[in-house]
């Protein structure tokens, strides 16, 4: 018969962790801080999805002072108080708790500690098996044979042997280790001069601190002096480190049986909450439906009937929200069903566009750049109405778009459903609801036009809603400029890039890709004869047998589940051991048929033999673009293979591919920045700015710079822009950390005024709560106001980055749009079709070439006259994209 299960869950530490994980602005609408009931909500969600316990129990500190303090005044007396946006949560969590329907217990005089030790102790007694919820290494005490604790956050179960790997004793052993050592987080005091390392070895020696101190004389004079002098003082930390196992309890264990979670009460806090993420299925559909009978949507079906709604919505002089409505999977592929318009949430209307297509009436409304529009992602109804022969204009705003700029980390990719629960706090519909799933899926032009337009409706009711809305907040937070001047009219020139392509040689893809199985097939034989037998090699689990079970290798690191076998571990194996390598190289194979001549061959389109990928603008957190279905902006470069895949993209006959990439566009910007001397003088004179900073980091001539040398300046170089420190650098580069200190110290010894910038921005970013770019685009950094140092660190290295890394897209984005109407007033037949980071690349007719790149090269270079430093493009031309560039 199984075990009964029991599971103790450490309420407070899961509390304060959620607290500080979580930014602090996560607030309601009414001002209510919410993100430690947030965390908590999604820690017991994460919690409840594995095995259900038997018996369960959520304990928490009780307030006031326990017996700790009466022993000693100073237990935890460094803690400050706590903070008043996490103590107004504290009721809320305890309607959390209630809701999952856990037994919550709070002893007043005892700690949370002592009473989930009382009930493990309980637990153990009746031969059960217990799981203690918790990060406290308190509690390693307690683990044995039967009671084990898990890590919610590093998720960690720790045993015996673990607790043994990390600290170097026996969980017996444990409160004397904390005894002898001291612990700063709850103030005990320890043993001056001896740490962990010390004491676990005194415990290995002689097994307790009790045996310990009986063979005091015998200790070496260093260890014998301190704990001859402090002997009281390694007692007093023993009992204050020591959980009570004898807590008197208002319940016992048969009390803690546990329940399933009431739905009800928990989706209706979460209502109250503003958690509508959290809400159940059943929760969404339900608040959906009562959402979706308010929308009252006129249907025009008829030409007369489109015709007067058209006249109606010209004659109203307001913005009109655009939904369109098309078969999956995407708008370059599906069907145009409808398009629903609204003047407001109460006036929504309702056109179906069936085989015949667009009217001449609703034509000429989408065609009228004097209509005001708005849409949420404007771009994606520019490349539908585009197939059907319809240029659509007069887009004001874009609730995306808008979305974006105001929080340009957090609803990504700022779909209109989360948009609309962040503002509007509610649910909307969801499509497959109405389409069904699996094999019963319905295409959507098969909906009724009820269906169809309820909708479509909805979602263009909800966007009037958020117009006006988002409008002023993008307005108070000066980012209206950035969207009226750069990523609105930008949405458009995208939209032509998506709808022309890139040309494939899909069978120079299809031979690369052959190749790639030859090989790939050569080195898993070489596996498996290194490994000596045949096994899965994509099974991690199967894998770190082979590796450390079979062949003894080092064990570099475990994960929850067994030993690690990440690529980290498999670089420091291969330095002495060759299945490492080899297993390096398929994965890298692996991935280069996975993830490029496999996906990039299904991509394209076989009626015009392109990819049509799309580009997204409200994904990269710096304002950068991303292309997505599928990622084009990862293509490998530095590799043979890479180079090979990029020969697949090609120009069509008569046409030829042409690239154009800036030269060290972000150092060019942090000299704008920083106005370092010597950064400006490189860059204005156009030295090779690589081997000038190895001449410094090296104390040799610039003309003396090796090879390595200027690579390793390179690094630092870029290293600067992303915030990396020694630690990081140290293993990019392969080098000892002491001696990535002394290039970063060299770095900043010669661009003293890129350390004078760096420091000021990020002071600047921690009073303000956010940076800005060259154009204003603004990313608030909340990680800036956490009270855990890692999370500021991360911040503080957002904050260097992001000025650097958004003016650089922000310029691309500028450049962009200055080449496509270059292009349109020349009446030039050249199409842009990528943009790879600092690239551009174009499909060019072989007549227009040298005037596209004199039109290039003005406007890239040219793009921002007032920038400290010029801007250098390097532009290439071929017949395929490996040639170009």
């Amino acid at each position: 018969m199984a075990r009964e299960r029991v599971v103790l869950i450490d309420g407070t530490a899961m509390v304060f962790r959620s607290f500080f994980a979580i930014p602090s602005d996560f607030v309601t609408r009414f001002g209510l801080h919410t993100n430690a009931v947030f965390g908590f909500a999604r820690a017991f969600q994460k919690l409840l999805g594995g095995k259900t316990p038997d018996r369960a129990c959520v304990v928490f500190d009780a307030p006031g002072a326990t017996f700790r303090e009466e022993k000693y005044p100073d237990y935890k007396a460094q803690r400050p108080l706590m903070p008043s946006e996490l103590a107004e949560q504290l009721p809320w969590i305890d309607k959390l708790v209630d809701a999952f329907r856990f037994k919550r217990l709070r002893v007043p005089g005892y700690e949370a500690d002592d009473v989930i030790g009382t009930l493990a102790t309980q637990a153990v007694a009746r031969e059960m098996e217990v799981l203690i919820v918790s990060g406290d290494k308190d509690f390693c005490q307690l683990i044995g044979p039967n009671v084990r604790m898990l890590d919610p956050i590093r998720e960690v179960t720790y045993d015996a042997e673990l607790v043994r790997k990390k600290w170097g004793v026996k969980p017996e052993q444990f409160v004397d280790l904390l005894a002898l050592m001291g612990d700063d987080a709850d103030n005990i005091p320890g043993v001056p001069g001896i740490g962990q390392k010390g004491a676990s070895q005194l415990l290995e020696a002689h097994g307790s601190l009790a045996a310990m101190l009986q063979a005091v004389d015998g200790l070496d004079g260093r260890k014998k002096r301190a704990l001859t002098e402090h002997r009281d003082l390694a007692l007093l930390s023993q009992s204050l480190a020591t959980i009570d196992l004898a807590v008197p309890l208002p319940f016992g264990l048969d009390d803690l049986a546990y329940q399933p979670p009431d739905p009800a009460l928990l989706n209706e806090l979460y209502r109250e909450l503003e958690f509508y993420s959290l809400l159940s299925e059943d929760a969404r559909s339900e608040d959906a439906r009562a959402q979706g009978q308010a929308v009252s949507v006129s249907v025009a079906e008829t030409p007369e009937a489109v015709a007067a709604l058209i006249d109606r919505l010209r004659k109203s002089g307001s913005i009109v929200t655009l939904e369109p409505l098309f078969d999956l999977p995407s708008v370059m592929r599906g069907r145009w069903v409808g398009l629903a318009l609204a003047l407001s949430a109460g006036d929504v209307s309702y056109v179906p566009i069936d085989a015949a297509g667009i009217s001449s009436e609703l034509k000429r409304f989408l065609t009228d750049p004097a209509i005001p529009k708005a849409a949420h992602d404007a771009k994606a109804l520019i490349v539908l109405a585009d197939r059907h022969g319809v240029a659509v204009d007069g887009f004001v705003f874009d609730t995306m778009l808008g979305s974006f700029l105001l929080d340009p980390t957090g609803l990504i990719p700022h779909r209109l459903d989360q948009v609309v629960k962040a503002y509007l706090h509610r649910t909307l519909r969801t499509l497959k609801g109405l389409t069904g799933g699996g094999q019963a899926e319905r295409p959507v032009h098969a909906l009724s036009v009820e269906d169809a337009s309820g909708f479509a409706g909805e979602r263009a009711a909800s966007i009037a809603e958020l117009v006006p809305l988002l409008r002023a907040k993008v307005e108070a937070e000066g980012q209206d400029k950035v969207l009226a001047e750069c990523d609105l009219p930008l949405s458009r020139v995208l939209a032509g890039m998506e709808r022309f392509g890139v040309k494939v040689d899909v069978p120079e893809l299809n031979t690369l890709g052959t190749e790639l199985r030859t090989r790939l097939a050569e080195i898993e034989a070489r596996i498996h004869t290194l490994a000596g037998r045949t096994f899965n090699i994509a099974s991690t689990k199967q894998l770190g047998e082979v590796l450390f079970d079979v062949l003894k290798l080092p064990v570099i690191k475990r994960t929850k589940t067994g030993y690690s076998t990440d690529s980290d571990v498999l670089e420091r194996l291969a330095q002495k051991h060759e299945i490492a390598k080899e297993l390096l190289e398929q994965r890298r194979v692996s991935k280069l048929i996975n993830t490029y001549t496999d996906v990039l061959a299904a991509s394209v389109d076989p009626s015009d033999g392109r990819i049509h990928a799309t580009f997204q603008q409200t994904v990269g957190a710096t304002g950068r673009l991303i292309t997505t279905e599928p990622d084009l902006q990862r293509t490998p470069i530095k590799t043979d293979e890479g180079r090979r895949i990029r020969r697949a993209f090609v120009a069509e006959p008569d046409r030829s591919i042409l690239s154009a990439d800036w030269s060290q566009i972000e150092l060019r910007v942090l000299a704008h920045f920083s106005k370092d001397p010597r950064l400006l003088e490189a860059m204005r004179t156009k030295q090779d700015i690589h081997r000038r900073t190895a001449s410094f980091l090296f104390g040799v001539e610039e003309s003396a710079v090796l090879k390595p040398q200027r690579d390793i300046a390179k690094t630092v170089n870029f290293a600067t822009i992303y915030g990396q420190g020694a630690t990081a650098l140290s293993q990019i580069l392969s080098i000892p950390r002491k001696d990535a200190e002394r290039y970063i110290a060299g770095y900043f010894e010669a661009y003293a005024g890129v350390r004078a910038w760096l420091d000021e921005t990020i002071e600047q970013a921690h009073a303000d709560g956010f940076v800005t770019t060259l154009l204003g685009r603004r990313r608030r950094i909340p990680e800036l106001k956490s009270n855990n140092a890692v999370d500021r660190q991360a911040g503080e290295r957002i904050a260097a980055n992001t000025p650097i890394q958004g003016s650089a897209a922000d310029l691309c984005k500028l450049a962009m749009l200055g080449i496509d109407r270059a292009f349109k007033d020349q009446r030039l037949n050249a199409q842009m079709v990528l943009q790879i980071h600092d690239e551009l690349m174009f499909e060019v007719p072989v007549a227009e070439v040298d005037a596209v790149k004199q039109i290039v090269r003005a406007q890239m270079e040219g793009v921002y006259p007032s920038l400290e430093v010029p801007l250098v493009v390097e532009m290439g031309v071929g017949a395929s994209w490996s040639e170009a560039h």
